[in-house]
């Protein structure tokens, strides 16, 4: 039995894509070392990827809402309904939390960017780097809207912790801008990949390893376009594409070899030792390309504004290659194979769990 002294937490991930699942994983694993019990409620999809990496953690089933995006104009009329539809989420969200933790006791409740994931009478955190809203260009009257409900938000947690740096150097630009909050964290750049230290090895050695990621349609758009430039080019490749439930589940297309999902210590051999990543520009991408110093070709979610602007910043400073979707061909990735890839800069990347007590 349990002593009723032994600290409980609750955490869930937002369910779009894996990377708010995957950035968490360092947070449960410190969390279980520092003798808390660990609850992770998400869906079926996330759940295998976080039971794989933390075998310890109790998963069960919860409601998590998905997002669809397709491209052109569709998508900014998705992302705009999906906006609309924000705090009925949110409310929803905040009564099945209710009816979960009926009759339970925890210590702890952790959200990442799930914004009715919390209890007035629990401690309540949400690790976010999103600290305002990037409206797509012909609703630009809404970023002012946008900011003000993102603030009202947030300002229910008792913490909010921020992935990202408070200073000169800031990877997520305007959007992890404090935004008037007093209830910030900025705890550094958050990887599943932190703590790796293992040596290069020679099996996971490929030239090019692409990673899918995101919401469908268009993680299954970036499959098929990346293996349509890489078929034939002469280079060994890898595709990661992004599914817990096919873990190891191995096809090979001729120079391409692709994978449903890898465990930790494979996924980060995979990365170290690949010449060159293409990737989408989702956050928790690009802090775990940032933690490998890895070169990347990095390719935005048609229609996500944020992978847009984030995929424009670092192109800007220099630390990763941004190409559009639509730009992206068998000749230009070769024409562009041929130039000098950018590195991006070493952090020192320090413990920033710290501060979990």
């Amino acid at each position: 039995m349990e002593p009723e002294t032994q600290k409980r937490v609750l955490l869930s991930p937002l369910a779009w894509g894996l990377g708010h699942a995957t950035r968490i994983i360092p947070i449960i694993n410190e969390l279980s070392q520092k003798g808390y019990l660990v609850t992770v409620a998400t869906n079926k999809e996330l759940g295998a990827l976080i039971a794989n990496h933390c075998p310890n953690s109790d998963i069960i089933d919860f409601y998590s809402p998905k997002m669809k995006l397709r491209m052109g104009k569709v998508s900014v009329f998705n992302l705009l309904s999906f906006l609309v539809k924000l705090p009925f989420v949110t409310i929803i969200e905040h009564k099945k939390v209710k009816m979960l933790l009926k009759g339970k006791q925890f210590t702890l409740i952790i959200s990442d960017n799930r914004y009715g994931f919390r209890l007035p009478d629990t401690k309540s955190v949400i690790i976010t780097h999103q600290l305002r809203v990037i409206p797509p260009k012909p609703f630009g009257f809404l970023k002012l809207p946008g900011k003000k409900i993102i603030k009202y938000l947030l300002s229910k947690f008792d913490e909010v912790w921020v992935p990202d740096f408070n200073g000169s150097v800031r990877i997520a630009g305007i959007l992890s801008e404090s935004n008037g909050l007093n209830n910030l964290k900025y705890i550094g750049l958050l990887s599943r990949f932190y703590n790796s230290t293992a040596p290069p090895s020679s099996d996971f050695y490929w030239d090019i390893t692409a990673i899918a990621s995101g919401p469908e349609p268009q993680k299954s758009e970036f499959i098929k376009l990346v293996t349509a430039c890489l078929l034939g080019n002469g280079q060994r490749c890898l595709i990661l594409k992004g599914d817990p439930l096919e873990r190891n589940q191995e096809e090979t297309i001729g120079n391409i070899t692709l994978i449903g999902i890898l465990d930790e210590e494979e996924m980060y051999q995979a990365i170290k030792n690949s010449r060159l990543v293409i990737s989408r520009s989702g956050y928790s991408t690009i802090m775990d390309l940032l933690c490998l110093n890895k070169r990347a070709i990095l390719i935005p979610t048609p229609g996500q504004t944020e992978q847009e602007y984030l995929a424009q910043r670092m192109n800007d400073l220099g630390w990763f290659k941004t190409v559009n979707q639509t730009e992206l061909s068998k000749e230009f990735l070769l024409a562009l194979l041929d130039r000098t890839i950018p590195a991006p800069p070493r952090f020192n990347l320090k413990q920033v769990l710290d501060f979990i007590e």
